[in-house]
């Protein structure tokens, strides 16, 4: 979950180039409080053996060796397909996992408290971090939930040279265009935090610069900007790269990852991924209501809500289903 994203330096009163390594605000309140104001503490555990309660049934199977979402997790009844076959859904299934019994790492490396009840596989993803003034980057908690969906979209859109399309609105309206970014533009506040465009540095299209953009949009973007920005999609309408959110303060999001749909009575099954706070890997979220399994059913007329294992997303509460721009 997350709250808006502040920035201690808010109180300077002169221009202000933006060092996109500036603090972050986690998903639950300040960088060392939660929502009510009460200290985060990083839990940690011995890495588990097996990630969840979820190995395989009558209807699905999980392959420990496979190294992808559609290689590990495994469809076995015929009245159910994978409804979507565009670029962006066969990236996402295809993005590589860590080995079976892999526990979520925060971003100092440390284990995730209760990882095997939370998650049934974890992405071989890094996470981006913040930069020094000397371009180097240092691991810190700034991926959380609704930075996770902007990589996920933004890795795929910077993998396809599809750069028109890498953009996010931060809170105060201000578009941040990797565009802008990779020809050389860094973006500047007044006193009053009113942003601009400045030709600071050579065009770069390098990973790298890429990180360092990232970092800036994972500073200023949250789940509040995201929920304004992304269209609204219906459920029976769900493809994956969808997001799951509620935004607000705080607030959290979520990634559809994989969609499966009932061929006789068009049901909906769906997977997803999240980050969370402190900042950490991006994991596949165990369904609490159905043994751990990886998969949630979606039927909002019978019951309008979505219960995944650290938010409950109710459907009469502002939680909806939103899509990115360009798809």
């Amino acid at each position: 979950m997350e709250t808006l994203k502040k920035i201690n330096t808010l109180i300077c009163p002169r221009m202000l180039f933006l060092l996109v390594g500036m603090p972050h605000i986690s998903c639950a309140g300040t960088p060392a409080e939660t929502s009510k104001g009460e200290e985060v503490t990083i839990q940690t555990v011995n890495p588990s053996d097996s990630k969840s309660d979820y190995t395989s049934g009558k209807y699905y199977h999980l392959d420990p060796q496979g190294n992808t979402l559609k290689s590990r997790f495994i469809c076995l009844d015929k009245d159910w397909e994978r409804p979507y076959t565009d670029e962006y859904s066969q990236w996402l299934l295809d993005l590589e996992l860590h080995p079976q019994g892999h526990d979520t790492r925060y971003f100092n490396g440390d284990v995730k408290y209760n990882s095997s009840q939370i998650s049934v596989g974890v992405l071989k993803t890094d996470l981006v971090g913040t930069f020094s003034k000397d371009g180097k980057e240092v691991p810190s908690d700034l991926q959380q939930c609704a930075d996770a969906c902007i990589r996920l979209w933004a890795e795929y859109l910077w993998k396809n040279k599809q750069y028109e399309k890498i953009h996010f609105k931060g809170g105060n309206g201000f578009v941040y265009e990797y565009t802008k970014w990779a020809a050389g533009y860094r973006v500047h506040f007044d006193k009053n935090w009113h942003a601009t465009w400045s030709k600071d540095a050579q065009p770069d299209h390098s990973y790298a610069t890429f990180r360092k953009y990232l970092s800036l949009v994972f500073t200023y973007c949250g789940t509040l900007t995201l929920s304004k920005e992304l269209k609204k999609v219906e459920a029976a309408d769900l493809r994956p790269g969808d997001i799951l959110i509620y935004g607000g303060s705080p607030g959290h999001a979520v990634t559809v990852m994989d969609v499966l749909r009932n061929k006789k009575t068009g049901q909906l099954r769906v997977m997803f991924s999240q980050s969370y706070m402190p900042a950490q890997e991006i994991e596949i979220l165990a369904n609490p209501d159905d043994n751990n399994a990886p998969w949630f059913d979606i039927d909002i007329e019978k019951h309008p809500w979505v219960n995944t294992p650290q938010w409950y997303f109710d459907f009469n509460n502002k939680s909806n289903f939103r899509r990115w721009s360009g798809r």
